[in-house]
């Protein structure tokens, strides 16, 4: 086995698009909150709530595309001024791969849409923070027709009388599963790099792993690792087959690039390096790297 290992440019392969399935049907879905426990709704920041709807398919793969409606319904519901508006969470991870599409939800699988929703003031509440009786339900319909409703425990606390309660919905994005314990990477990595890089250079390091089990790890397939330098970020296969075992308490090194694109800002950033992607608790590391003109 070399001192270090080279850098190869592997990448896993593309993610395939599939093409838009029919739409799904509420007699094939299974509906509920994210959290059984809690409702639909639990506790969220700034005294808003926060929660979700889960739809599990139990029939032929579907689409489930855009979002659902929903409307709060019972107890103050019809002296109080309500706005729905789409929530976005913003960009989904980089690093992993999506495990399946919307656009053809496979059968067993699972979707979700976000839920926001805060300030809720029913009549005669100064604000400041003071609570409002809530409604009894909130109905949440699907794109293609039919609707489920749902209890509501609580609601969020009035802070402002003056503006509307607003209740904010994600789109449907794909429920992945946590991963087992059992796909854990036993490793502790160390991140060597240079302490400066160059826009619209080749940033190359190195990355070390240390087998921290008491007895030899022996890599099945090669996994992915993903490395980020502020917006510069790729997803690559780790060159493991010359370092197919590694002995307990074993070190090997390998060699790493990263292209930096000729816009990548200036300022301190650390590189971030991440093993096995969407692993129970995927090793990571960084180290100081600032970007110069």
């Amino acid at each position: 086995m070399p001192a270090v290992v080279p850098w190869i440019p592997a990448s896993p392969p593309p993610f395939v698009v599939p093409a838009v399935a029919p739409a799904c049907r509420l007699a094939n879905l299974r509906v509920g909150g994210v959290d059984p426990s809690a409702g639909i709704f639990d506790n969220g920041a700034s005294g808003a709530l926060t929660g979700g709807v889960v739809l599990t398919n139990a029939g032929p793969p579907c689409s489930l595309l855009g979002r659902p409606a929903v409307r709060l319904v019972g107890g103050p519901v019809a002296r109080v001024r309500l706005k729905q508006t789409a929530f976005d969470p913003g960009a989904p991870p980089l690093d992993v791969l999506p495990a399946f599409s919307v656009r053809a939800l496979p059968t067993g699988s699972a979707a979700y849409a976000t839920l926001w929703w805060s300030n809720w003031c029913a009549p005669g509440n100064p604000g400041a923070g003071n609570l409002s009786p809530p409604p009894t339900a909130l109905e949440v319909a699907l794109p293609a027709g039919g609707s489920v409703r749902f209890p509501v425990r609580g609601a969020p606390r009035c802070d402002a009388p003056e503006y509307p309660s607003t209740v904010a919905v994600g789109a449907f994005t794909p429920l992945v599963p946590q991963p087992k314990q059992t796909t854990r990477l036993p490793f502790a990595l160390a991140v060597d790099a240079p302490s400066t890089a160059r826009p619209g250079t080749v940033l190359r390091y190195r990355v070390t792993l240390r087998n921290t089990r008491r007895r030899a790890f022996r890599f099945g397939a090669c996994p992915t690792y993903f490395e980020e330098l502020g917006a510069a970020h790729e997803l690559h296969v780790l060159d493991c087959g010359p370092a197919r075992t590694i002995a307990p308490d074993a070190s090997v090194t390998f060699a790493m690039e990263l292209r930096l694109p000729p816009t990548l800002r200036t300022g301190p950033d650390g590189i971030f390096w991440e093993l096995g992607p969407g692993t129970y608790l995927p090793p990571s590391a960084s180290a100081r790297v600032v970007v110069t003109r």
